[in-house]
């Protein structure tokens, strides 16, 4: 996050009906080889057919898109809502 305000958005938009949702019956993938932690998301967004994945985390950005289900920081997240909320 840049600064403050864009925290604050961020958490705005997850309080106004943004959803958190856990699973324990995913695939065991292995997509990011930069940091193989990290498939643990994918693998978690896969099973929960998720749009998207917002982190800040660079081995998760490189990839941009798996199977569909974008990859953004929390930056490019703020930007496309917030354009996509003035259409």
């Amino acid at each position: 996050m840049q600064n403050e305000r864009e925290l604050e958005e961020l958490l705005s938009l997850f309080a106004s009906g943004f959803h958190i949702i856990f699973t324990t019956n995913t695939p065991e993938l292995h997509i990011v080889a930069a940091d193989p932690d990290d498939n643990k998301f994918i693998e978690c967004a896969v099973a929960l057919k998720a749009d998207c994945i917002i982190s800040g985390d660079k081995a998760l950005a490189e990839i941009k898109d798996y199977m569909g289900i974008k990859i953004v920081t929390p930056k490019e997240f703020l930007g496309e809502f917030v354009r996509a909320e003035s259409y």
